[in-house]
C-alpha cells in the first residue's frame, strides 16, 4: 500500500511540474509565469489565449486517449488493442477527408461528426472480425489491426489523389498542439471521460468475459456498445483538434496497470494523469529540441512510444512461449 501511494504521489508531483513547465515554455519572454503573477497585460493575454488552452489540450487529449485505449483493451480482453492498432484513427481520418472533399471547409462539429461515424463503424467492424476469428496468440492482434488500418489509409490516399487533396491529407496526419485553433472540439472529450468514470465498474466487469458479466446482471452488449461509442468519440474529437497521437492508447494503459493494477474504478484517474504526464513530457521535448522552432509532437511520441511498444510486444511473445498471456 505504501509503495503504491509513493508511486501515485510521485506521478502527481511530476505531472504538476511538467504542467507548470509547459505553461512557462514559449518564444516570448514577456509571458513568463513571473510576469503573469505581476499581472502584466501581455503575459495575461498570452497565458489565457495561447499557453493555458494548449496545455489543457495536451492534458485532455492524452487523458482521453489513455482511457479509450483501456476501454478497448477491456472490451476485447487484449492488451494490444488500441484506437491506433484497430484502425479507429485511420477511419476518423477517412471520414474527415470525405467531409472536406464533398462539403468543403465546414465547421468543426460537422467534421467531427463525419470522423465519429466512420470511427464508430470501423471499430465495430474490426471488433466483430477479431471476435469471430478468435486468435489465440495476442501478438497477432496489432498486426491484423495495422493491416486493417493500412487498408483504410490506402483508401484515403487513393481518394486524396483522385480529388487532388494530398497536402490536406498530409496535414491531417500530423499530430501537433501548435496547430490548435478551435479548442471546443478538445473539450468534447470531457463528456466521454465523465461517462467512463461513472461506468468504470461495469467496464471492469466486462473485461472478465461475456458469461461472467451476464451472471452478475450486466447488460454486456449495451455496455460494450457504450464503450465503442466513447472510443469513437474520443478518437474523432482528438484527431480533428490535434491530429493523430500514436501509441498513447496502447502503451499508457499497459504502463499504468503495471504500476497501479487492473481495477479500472480505482485507477482510472491515475491512468488519465499517467497519460497526460507522458504527453506533456513528449510535448516539452518537441518544443525544446529545435527551439525556438517546434517539432511535431507525434514524432516524439512515436520514438518514445514505439520503443515502449516493442518492449511489451517482445515480452508478450516470450510470455506466450512460457505459457503466459497478456490478454
Amino acid at each position: 500500500m505504501l509503495k503504491s501511494n509513493f508511486k501515485r504521489i510521485t506521478l502527481y508531483v511530476l505531472f504538476f511540474v511538467l504542467f507548470l513547465l509547459s505553461l512557462e515554455i514559449g518564444v516570448m519572454s514577456d509571458s513568463s509565469l513571473i510576469n503573469l503573477l505581476r499581472g502584466e497585460e501581455i503575459a495575461v493575454e498570452i497565458f489565457l489565449h495561447s499557453r493555458l488552452p494548449r496545455t489543457m489540450a495536451v492534458v485532455l487529449s492524452a487523458a482521453s486517449l489513455s482511457v479509450a485505449g483501456l476501454l478497448m483493451q477491456a472490451i476485447s480482453r487484449n492488451k494490444f488493442m488500441s484506437p491506433t492498432t484497430a484502425g479507429t484513427t485511420d477511419a476518423a481520418a477517412f471520414g474527415l477527408l470525405l467531409s472536406f472533399i464533398f462539403l468543403g471547409n465546414q465547421s468543426g462539429i460537422i467534421q467531427a461528426t463525419f470522423a465519429f461515424v466512420f470511427a464508430l463503424v470501423s471499430t465495430i467492424l474490426f471488433t466483430s472480425i477479431i471476435n469471430r476469428i478468435r486468435i489465440q496468440d495476442v501478438v497477432y492482434i496489432p498486426l491484423i489491426g495495422m493491416m486493417y488500418g493500412g487498408l483504410i489509409s490506402a483508401m484515403s490516399t487513393a481518394l486524396a489523389f483522385r480529388f487532388e487533396v494530398m497536402q490536406t491529407l498530409q496535414a491531417f496526419n500530423l499530430g501537433s498542439f501548435a496547430r490548435l485553433g478551435n479548442f471546443t472540439l478538445v473539450y468534447i472529450v470531457i463528456v466521454p471521460l465523465i461517462i467512463s468514470v461513472l461506468f468504470s465498474t461495469k467496464f471492469s466487469i466486462i473485461s472478465l468475459g461475456e458469461d461472467f458479466s451476464k451472471n452478475l446482471g450486466i447488460r454486456y452488449n449495451q455496455v460494450v456498445f457504450l464503450g465503442l461509442i466513447i472510443i469513437a468519440l474520443i478518437s474523432a474529437s482528438t484527431f480533428i483538434a490535434v491530429g493523430p497521437l500514436p501509441f498513447i492508447g496502447l502503451i499508457i494503459p499497459n504502463m499504468a496497470t503495471s504500476f497501479f493494477g487492473d481495477n479500472l474504478k480505482k485507477t482510472i484517474y491515475d491512468l488519465m494523469v499517467f497519460g497526460a504526464t507522458f504527453v506533456l513530457f513528449c510535448d516539452i521535448i518537441s518544443r525544446l529540441v529545435i527551439y525556438p522552432f517546434e517539432m511535431n509532437v507525434s514524432v516524439t511520441i512515436s520514438l518514445v512510444g514505439g520503443s515502449v511498444f516493442m518492449f511489451y510486444l517482445i515480452r508478450g511473445v516470450y510470455g506466450g512461449k512460457n505459457g503466459k498471456s497478456l490478454a
